[in-house]
């Protein structure tokens, strides 16, 4: 099954976390060979508009998949249906 996911946004302010965060989604997406876009957004209306309360965050087309956390790579994959 391939993920159709286009859209993968990693939300936070630019902290550390935020950025390990984007270093773990980007490493399953080039490993996988998804043809997504990841992006690093770090505005406060992105992130009220999805309600987001704790970062770092990650949403998928839109949607909040992981918030207040860095997610390990595994559960990356699970998220995009690759495990």
């Amino acid at each position: 099954m391939t993920p159709s996911v286009s859209v993968i946004e990693v939300l936070g302010p630019g902290c550390a976390r935020c950025f390990e965060t984007l270093r773990v989604v980007r490493d399953v997406v080039d490993e996988a060979h998804l043809q997504c876009l990841v992006q690093k957004d770090e505005s406060v209306e992105r992130m009220a508009a999805l309600g987001v309360m704790r970062t770092p965050a990650i949403a998928f087309d839109g949607k909040v998949v992981v918030s207040g956390r860095i997610p390990k790579a595994q559960e990356v994959r699970r998220l995009l249906g690759l495990a």
